[in-house]
């Protein structure tokens, strides 16, 4: 879909970015979408003022459906396929003029449900949960128009309503984009801390109870007391700084990170900059299906730099095997195993 971003000047009407933004919408919610896509969109949405609100409107009508939306879903994601099927076929007109007629249909039928369906929430709160299996990502854009990049394995529940907007993540990690149109604050839950976004884009990570929050852009806020303080304390973070907390209550003190190794899982790959190797084969374990295990403390000592594909594990073990004193020995289709050369060890 980021072909129509190059394609975008031809309708300036209200009605035709009406549907464009209906598209995006439809492609951002398929959960196919890649993070080419929401650079795409991002361009798409910052080129006029008037592509933000419509987008903007489109999450909120869809924020405030109930039980439609799972009747929806399925609709969603086969448009968003046929989408992606006439976007490779040959044409010599403009992407906005040659629409699959699913895509066109499910556009109309999400306006008509919103407008005359009155499935509304009486509660005042939307409330929902997203989830990637391992070695997945995905997208998801929230009803005020937010997008949150969620890496594997990862699960999310939401909550918004007019006054406030509350994620919280249950394990693994994301990236929230925040949309500042309205909806009051956003601040995403994580253990026993909450981030505060001030306007921003950020990173966070929980994994065995433990949460880093890295800044991508911008700055956000970070609880330093307990929950239950009367008065919380708040430590501010901007762009390039990272913090960590434990579910004891100790806080890291802010520290200075690489965004590029930070966010390097958005492309779809993992980076390393003189860490353990037994640190390496942890962070890769999460994007692979089988077991590394190393046989010898000394070789996860190894430290080791590179970037890697996440669901290249040939690749890993093959540069891993030149660079380091070491053997990869597969047991099986599901399990290797590291151990130091022979003959390393009695030279030292």
């Amino acid at each position: 879909m980021s072909q129509i971003v190059g394609e975008q000047a031809e309708p300036h009407d209200a009605a035709s970015i009406a549907e464009q933004a209906l598209e995006w919408f439809v492609r951002l919610q398929s959960g196919g979408a890649t993070y080419a896509d929401r650079r795409a969109w991002h361009a798409w949405v910052d080129a006029d003022p008037m592509h933000r609100r419509e987008f903007d409107r489109c999450c909120r009508l869809w924020g405030e459906l109930d039980s439609t939306r799972p009747l929806l879903r399925e609709e969603l994601v086969r448009a968003a396929r046929e989408w992606e099927c006439a976007a490779q076929r040959p044409r010599t007109v403009s992407m906005w003029s040659y629409r699959p007629a699913r895509l066109s249909a499910v556009c109309a039928l999400l306006l008509a449900v919103v407008i005359a369906g009155g499935w509304w929430f009486t509660s005042g709160v939307a409330t929902a949960e997203y989830r990637t299996a391992k070695g997945e990502r995905r997208i998801v854009v929230l009803p005020d128009g937010s997008a949150v990049t969620l890496n594997t394995s990862t699960v999310i529940a939401t909550a918004f309503s007019r006054s406030k907007r509350t994620v919280v993540l249950q394990e693994g990690e994301a990236l929230f984009a925040v949309s500042h149109s309205g909806g009051g604050p956003f601040e995403v839950v994580a253990g026993n801390r909450v981030v505060r976004d001030i306007g921003t884009q950020f990173v966070v990570r929980r994994l065995e109870q433990r949460v880093m929050v890295t800044v991508v852009e911008g700055a956000v806020e970070v609880q330093q007391s307990e929950p239950a303080a009367s008065e919380p304390l708040w430590q501010r973070l901007t762009a390039g700084e990272q913090i960590a907390y434990e579910p004891s209550g100790a806080i890291s003190p802010v520290k200075t990170v690489s965004l590029a190794e930070a966010t390097a899982w958005l492309e779809g790959k993992v980076m390393f900059e003189d860490r353990p190797l037994s640190e390496v084969i942890q962070e890769v374990g999460r994007y692979q299906r089988g077991e590394i295990r190393i046989l010898d403390p000394r070789i996860g000592a190894l430290r080791v730099s590179g970037v890697f594909g996440a669901d290249d594990r040939a690749g890993l073990l093959n540069a891993l095997e030149r660079a380091a004193p070491i053997v990869v020995s597969h047991v099986n289709g599901e399990v290797v195993v590291l151990e130091e050369k022979r003959g390393i060890s009695e030279k030292q």
